[in-house]
């Protein structure tokens, strides 16, 4: 039977009326849904040559810190914690992980908290492991990656902390990113005959109101996360030109975006709006959701597609975090256009990704795990 890829917005309403508006007690396609490590031995690309991973950690660092933000009350409960978040780093077979929220009180103490975590993982998988962490404008929250040794050769560490964001208010006071988005650049080796390639990745968090309200993607900081999604795009374009342009090297965007898929962050982000569109007498406006409403004409065409929300089998997952009784698709993998081959789940089958959700072993966090399997 022919398999028919339908526009994001008709995937969303055919999931609706499947599903209901995606509550938790409905998940009509259970989303370890679709983490079966599936057969490639038919594929004539041959097995994938990195599967990338993107886990919020919900506050995991040292035990002291994760008392604060109250998620382990004992030295147990993060072992538990620990336990949890590598098993679900294993069934994935994540080859490189990006974290988000790594509590350290300085940069030193967030790394030996990755590096513990890694050195459990090795345990598991027999495998070394080397991390990576990058500055914060938070004072204990840090963004980094777990990155397996084999086969893959560090090639250069840049953090865009300290990057001033362009301001929907002229008005309003400069501001830096909630935390430090941190770009790694690898060379990854081809499997079989195929050729290495260089892999820029860039891991990202944005603010949320989770504290104040439990809804990580509450609406009252949007415009902050509007301005953080036009930054972070506005640097990725300006320094992998190149790339953009399907140069054979590719780019990953993943991390935790704290807002809606179809929200105007979300939208700038893949750049299919642009901030100048929300200012004064612009085409574009937010409704009460956060989502864009723009004249036509004002939308862009996409410069990253979300590998997850635009896969139809990983859309149908219901979300990765869940507020009260409903999920969300807070976190994300971004490729741009010009890489989407990479990720496809059969050579040459447009718009199916090799992509997935883990919500299992809930102890870990409560984000789902996010990964896309990249093949040349």
């Amino acid at each position: 039977m022919k398999k028919i890829f339908l526009p994001l917005g008709w995937i969303s309403a055919i999931a609706i009326l499947a599903c209901g508006v995606l509550p938790a007690e409905q998940l009509c396609a259970q989303a370890n849904d679709r983490t079966n490590i599936l057969e490639h031995s038919t594929d004539p690309r041959g097995l994938p040559e990195v599967i990338i991973c993107s886990q919020n950690l919900e506050n995991f660092g040292e035990l002291a810190l994760m008392k604060r933000r109250e998620e382990a009350e004992n030295e147990k409960e993060r072992e538990a914690k620990m336990h949890a978040l590598v098993k679900r780093f294993q069934k994935a077979g994540c080859t490189i992980i990006a974290v988000q929220e790594v509590l350290g009180a300085n940069s030193k103490k967030a790394q030996e908290a990755l590096d513990e975590l890694a050195l459990r993982l090795r345990h598991y998988t027999n495998k070394e492991y080397v991390t990576y962490i990058g500055p914060s404008n938070d004072r204990i929250s840090q963004v980094g990656f777990i990155v397996e040794k084999e086969g893959i050769e560090f090639n250069g560490l840049t953090s865009f902390a300290k990057v001033e964001l362009p301001k929907v208010s002229e008005g309003q006071e400069p501001r830096l990113f909630a935390r430090g988005p941190l770009q790694l650049r690898l060379v990854v080796s081809g499997k079989e005959q195929a050729a290495s390639r260089e892999l820029t990745l860039v891991t990202f968090h944005f603010k949320s109101q989770a504290f104040n309200s439990g809804d990580g993607a509450d609406l009252s900081w949007e415009t902050y996360r509007m301005e953080m999604a036009e930054a972070l795009r506005r640097v990725i374009v300006q320094r992998n030109e190149e790339l953009l342009k399907g140069d054979g090297n590719l780019l990953v965007l993943l991390g935790d975006r704290n807002s809606h898929f179809d929200s105007a962050s979300a939208r700038l982000l893949t750049g299919e709006v642009i901030l100048s569109r929300f200012q004064g007498e612009a085409p574009c406006r937010l409704s009460k959701r956060g989502v864009p409403l723009c004249k036509p004409g004002a939308v862009l065409p996409p410069i990253f597609t979300s590998v997850l929300t635009n896969d139809p089998q990983t859309f149908q997952s219901s979300g990765t975090y869940l507020y009260g009784n409903t999920f969300s698709w807070l976190d994300e993998i971004l490729l741009p256009v010009t890489n989407l081959q990479y990720a496809y789940e059969k050579a040459g089958v447009e718009g199916d990704y090799d992509s997935g959700v883990i919500r299992e072993f809930e102890e870990a966090s409560d984000h789902g795990l996010v990964y896309v399997r990249l093949n040349w």
